[in-house]
């Protein structure tokens, strides 16, 4: 029992699942290695039903069988991974359930999601793809709704997944968390990977606990730019009375000058000083002045001491 969901978003793909699983009557959340998203050399793949089939995979993973080289181009390479998947589990892996011929159909369903497509495929190997989301498993009820919903109101893709995982969570009893969301990308196929077969480490974002909306508002459209004008407005402090403040742009020579320098009213003795100053002559300025004056009497004394007396 499962949530499994897909969804893409301003050119942004995600892929999310729960943790659960359950044994009989009681369940699991901290298996290792319980995450519910597969990567393969060139899409995710995650899936809803038998845990079985997890370990089916695995193993054909581990074997480098050639299943796991498909391309997932488009529906057609999908159907053929999973027409493949179910003539080679058919052969090599006879296994029944209680009398039931466990594989006589899949009792599975799954999402292969890629960096551009999002596949469901369901119990008797029908494949479909989604243009903006889907889910899949025991919650997919409450997460759809979720999904149509948030869709349009939202334009975080991961948080709509988040929520959408979060809504199976809280309403069916065979979905909990934790939750795991992986933001699909080109650059993380091509190659095989090494180790694990599930997503691990960096490549996936664990969520322990149901968050909910948290702080989130649903603004109308058509008033959404006079609201947050508002907001903005109410960041930049109160005025006077309770009145808002208006914002004030500051340019760069501005600013500068407001840190580096203070105004201060000069004082009257300040003022005097000023005068005073613009008074007096410079020293230089004297000096050069009194020379002056002395050069041109010593010129006139020669003047009368050359002069001949008369006879």
């Amino acid at each position: 029992m499962t949530i499994l969901i897909a969804i893409k978003k301003n050119n942004r793909v995600f892929v999310g699942a729960d943790r659960i699983t359950t044994f009989g009557s009681g369940y699991s959340t901290d298996l290792v290695d319980g995450s519910k998203i597969v990567k393969l050399k060139h899409g995710y793949l995650a899936t809803s039903g038998y845990t079985l089939l997890d370990n089916v995979i695995e193993h054909l993973f581990k074997s480098n069988h050639k299943l796991v080289e498909n391309p997932f181009r488009d529906r057609s390479d999908v159907f053929t991974f999973f027409l493949e998947l179910y003539n080679e589990m058919k052969k090599s892996y006879t296994l029944v359930d209680s009398g039931k011929e466990t594989y006589a159909s899949f009792y599975n369903v799954f999402l292969v999601v890629t960096a551009h497509s999002i596949y469901g495929v369901s119990s008797n190997l029908s494949v479909h793809e989604y243009d903006r989301f889907a889910a899949k498993g025991a919650g997919s009820d409450y997460a759809l709704g979720c999904l149509y919903g948030c869709y349009d109101l939202m334009n975080d893709g991961f948080e709509i997944a988040r929520l959408a995982l979060e809504a199976a969570c809280r309403y069916s009893i065979y979905c909990k968390e934790p939750l795991d969301i992986v933001e699909v990308k080109e650059s993380d196929f091509g190659k095989r990977r090494k180790g694990s077969h599930k997503v691990r480490g960096r490549e996936v974002s664990t969520i322990p606990k149901l968050k909910g909306t948290g702080n989130m508002i649903a603004i109308e459209r058509g008033k959404a730019p006079a609201i947050m004008r508002l907001v903005r407005e109410a960041s930049n402090g109160a005025g006077k009375n309770g009145k808002v403040a208006k914002p004030t742009t500051l340019s760069k020579t501005t600013k500068r000058t407001a840190t580096l320098s203070k105004t201060v009213k000069p004082s009257k003795s300040t003022k005097t000083k000023a005068k005073a100053t613009k008074s007096a002559k410079p020293l230089s300025s004297t000096r050069s002045a009194n020379s002056k004056q002395l050069v041109q009497a010593k010129k006139s004394t020669t003047k009368r001491t050359t002069k001949k007396r008369p006879k």
